[in-house]
């Protein structure tokens, strides 16, 4: 993957959205930076052109901002917000992605447990054993919230006949993104065993590694499914 992170500037973007997720009524699931990281990406990749403003209103409600704006914090959460918006944008840069399909320009926001760090939590009281059984594998977060994004736009996103080759070719990538949110089992193994070679090793990395790939391509193809409707269009009703 190619380094587009200001490590900086994601790291106070965490610490800001912390005031978001405390914030958070008991009764509804807190939002955290890997979630944001995955709708704001979805919505860069996606057909619909929008601002990360309305990616906070539609994850936090249009009242959002009030947390922050006890603390007089809302003007920097914008300013790093937006230096991460436009981090993901440049990074799926269409030319760029175009020039080199099997590069991987993208990188998120992924919080990583490896077992090092797993065993600092353990040993420091942090989390306990059963805790930290509990930790959603690794990309979960990210992929939920690419895939809420797709949700909260989907009359944008299904525009297709679902007999179409586009229409094919979308579910075949939505599918990729969404594998890494699949629950070890019946479901899971049968994605697999439609989706890779007999026999090749497919973990969780895999899955996530092809589901980065995948965003990257669904940039790609509303790109193109643009163009082709603005050729359409300067083609005139008997082209």
């Amino acid at each position: 993957m190619s380094d587009t992170i200001d490590h900086q500037n994601a790291e106070r973007l965490a610490a800001l959205l912390q005031i978001l997720v405390a914030a958070t009524p008991e009764e509804e699931t807190a939002v955290p930076i890997d979630m944001l990281d995955g709708y704001l990406t979805a919505l860069i990749c996606g057909p619909v052109v929008v601002t990360p403003i309305q990616a906070m209103d539609a994850l936090f409600g249009e009242d959002w901002a009030d947390a922050l704006d006890e603390q007089d914090a809302t003007e920097e959460f914008m300013s790093v917000l937006h230096e991460r918006w436009n981090e993901i944008a440049d990074s799926l840069e269409p030319e760029a992605l175009a020039a080199n399909p099997e590069a991987m320009q993208l990188t998120p926001l992924i919080t990583e447990f490896d077992e090092a760090t797993k065993a600092d939590l353990l040993s420091q009281g942090v989390l306990t054993a059963e805790q930290l059984e509990q930790l959603p594998p690794n990309g979960l977060m990210w992929v939920e919230g690419f895939m809420q994004a797709v949700d909260d736009f989907e009359e944008a996103w299904y525009i297709f006949d679902s007999e179409s080759e586009e229409a094919q070719m979308l579910d075949a990538m939505l599918m990729s993104v969404a594998a890494v949110a699949m629950a070890p089992g019946e479901q899971r193994e049968a994605y697999i065993a439609e989706a890779y070679d007999e026999g090749e090793e497919v973990d969780q990395d895999v899955l996530l590694d092809d589901a980065l790939f995948s965003a990257q391509d669904l940039r790609l193809f509303w790109i193109q499914q643009s163009d082709d409707e603005a050729a359409n269009d300067d083609a005139g009703p008997d082209a």
